[in-house]
């Protein structure tokens, strides 16, 4: 007897097949993905996005940049033993003077160089303690000098911030919808490694124990009140040297030729390079005390949190970074049980998965 497939009834009959219904099922949705990871890698990524525009780390980490470029010249060895060396000549020039004056020489009255006699101690005790500042903080002027820019370092938290943030909202949508997330991953991942290599390759944390010394070191010095002092003791040396030139020096040599004017000689052939440095350094000095307090206000604003910002600088990059590696990592896990589990769920009755 010939047996009578439920096709070739159908066929006959004019219903659907057996095997339309059979081989043909309509799929089912496929289950939501791992969710939580992409709400934490948009929470991170929005901390990160937020971190430097609440603590102004925009505008100030590019003053403290302005203020570490413009004092380049002036934190060199060479630099500071060029200012010591120019105190020196003021001071032998005093001295010279003081010499002259107890053997009673010249005649006459000189105002602004007995004001230059009179004051320099306090002048040269101001300088001289202005660079010994600059000084003992040479070698973390150079730390600090030696890392990436402070004005891209706010760019280095945001930007990252933003692509986690596109990456977790996009990554989200599509395990919400029960697609694969391997693409989102990837790019929250890669973005945690941007963070993780910005504080190695700049050297953050080398530098990060520098910046507290150097602001304590430049905050007497760096301020309107210290750079009017200082530019007040220049004017009080340019009228000196000039009443040397124009009166004194001649009146010396007219009334004794053979008087000993060794120091002031001396400062007289140095006065233009000397008057030009100090100038220079001045300058520099009034120009950034703006820049300054930028700086101080940056490294305070995580103060409430009970840390100073360039000591946690390198750490909010790392700390973050890590954070979406490890969330990454789990979402992946999380990602491979399902797809076994689905696996298995779509395993035929009694058959063998392909």
């Amino acid at each position: 007897m010939t047996a009578v497939s439920p096709d070739s009834v159908s066929q006959t009959s004019g219903l659907p097949a057996y095997s339309e219904f059979v081989s043909n099922p309509d799929a089912a949705p496929p289950p939501p993905g791992r969710r939580w990871p992409f709400v934490v890698i948009i929470v991170i990524g929005a901390l990160l996005l937020l971190a430097p525009i609440v603590t102004g780390m925009f505008p100030r980490a590019v003053k403290g940049e302005a203020m570490i470029d413009s004092f380049a010249p002036y934190v060199t060895q060479s630099s500071i033993d060029g200012y010591r060396s120019d105190l020196q000549v003021l001071e032998d020039a005093r001295t010279n003077l003081l010499a002259l004056r107890a053997v009673g020489q010249p005649p006459g009255n000189y105002e602004r160089v007995d004001q230059f006699v009179r004051d320099y101690p306090g002048i040269r005790s101001d300088m001289s303690t202005m660079i010994d500042a600059i000084d003992a903080n040479r070698s973390n002027y150079e730390k600090l000098a030696a890392t990436t820019p402070f004005g891209s370092l706010p760019w280095l938290l945001a930007l990252p911030g933003v692509l986690l943030i596109g990456a977790g909202v996009l990554g989200f949508r599509r395990a919400q919808a029960g697609q694969r997330t391997v693409l989102w991953q990837s790019v929250a991942a890669l973005a945690a490694l941007g963070l993780i290599a910005v504080p190695v390759i700049g050297g953050l944390f080398p530098a990060a124990p520098a910046a507290q010394p150097l602001i304590e070191g430049f905050r007497p010095i760096l301020t309107h009140d210290e750079v009017r002092k200082v530019q007040g003791y220049f004017v009080t040396l340019v009228a000196a040297d000039g009443e040397l030139n124009s009166r004194y020096t001649g009146a010396v040599r007219a009334a004794h030729p053979d008087a000993d004017l060794t120091g002031i000689t001396a400062l007289e052939s140095r006065w233009q390079p000397m008057t030009s440095r100090f100038a220079a350094l001045i300058g520099a000095m009034n120009d950034n005390v703006v820049n300054f307090d930028a700086v101080v206000a940056l490294n305070d604003s995580t103060k409430p949190f009970g840390f100073t910002a360039f000591r946690g600088l390198g750490w909010s990059y790392i700390v973050p970074g890590v954070l979406v590696l490890a969330v990454v990592a789990a979402g992946i896990r999380g990602s491979g049980q399902r797809d076994g589990d689905a696996a298995h769920r779509t395993k035929p009755i009694g058959g063998e998965s392909k």
